[in-house]
């Protein structure tokens, strides 16, 4: 008897639209156990965004293809303009999913001697190129809200409130009464702290001269070259300063984008 195999595989040609940009986005599962576990700082630690960075450079290393990865927290929002895999998105999703989560899983390892099970979850968010400023501006708003309420939040674990009853305090309470909250208990200014919490860090390519001796004529030539650049200090995205920036990361991989 001849089992079909492939009939019943019936998501295995759900494609990314073809010449439509779109982003991956992964969140970490479970983090928040983990963060526990491992004892990362609250509500933030350097060293666990240095280990989100390296891994979300994993996929740019791996042939994927990436034009930028923007990260915040435990979310890592990759954009793509070419599909790999012929647009299959069951294989896009699984592939970038377990890229992260091992490499993160040898991140942590090497920096803390620390075994543990990770694991990212995957989507893929097809999007309009004049739709992508906007998205990128809309995660890091979430971003900011994100950051605003852990500072909050754990202000209020270190005083001793239990989780639950910490977050029936924080209910309802607007960005201005977080900002106070935060700088009353603890004189933190939350407008003044580290730029990647508040903004994300950014990944993306980065175009520079190189200087190199023609074989031939022996004459000094320059070469353009690119290079994976981290940026832990972002503008506003939806300023002037920010909008420019992404422009021309895009517009580097040969892409126009219209506003």
């Amino acid at each position: 008897m001849f089992f079909e195999g492939n009939k019943y595989e019936i998501f295995s040609e759900i494609k990314v639209p073809h010449n439509i940009p779109f982003f991956v986005r992964c969140d970490g599962r479970n983090f928040h156990r983990l963060t526990n576990e491992v004892k990362f700082k609250k509500p933030y630690d350097k060293e666990f965004a240095e280990i989100m960075v390296n891994s979300a450079k994993t996929i740019f290393k791996n042939n994927l293809t990436p034009i930028l990865a923007y990260i915040f927290s435990d979310e890592i929002n990759i954009l793509f303009f070419d599909a790999p895999f012929n647009g299959r998105v069951e294989k896009i999703d699984s592939v970038v999913a377990s890229l992260l989560s091992s490499a993160f899983s040898l991140e942590l390892y090497l920096r803390r001697k620390t075994v543990k099970t990770i694991s990212f979850d995957a989507r893929v968010i097809p999007i309009p190129e004049k739709k992508i400023l906007e998205y990128l501006a809309w995660r890091q708003l979430e971003c900011w809200r994100n950051h605003i309420n852990s500072y909050a939040f754990y202000t209020l674990i270190e005083k001793g409130f239990s989780r639950e009853d910490a977050a029936k305090i924080l209910k309802g309470l607007k960005s201005a009464g977080l900002h106070d909250l935060v700088f009353r208990e603890k004189g933190i200014n939350l407008a003044k702290t580290p730029t990647w919490q508040r903004r994300g860090i950014l990944l993306y390519f980065e175009e520079y001269l190189k200087e190199g001796v023609n074989k031939l004529t022996g004459e000094k030539v320059l070469t353009a070259r690119r290079k994976l650049v981290e940026n832990w200090e972002l503008p506003i995205f939806n300023s002037p300063e920010g909008k420019n920036m992404l422009l021309k990361i895009i517009k580097d991989r040969g892409r126009r984008v219209e506003m």
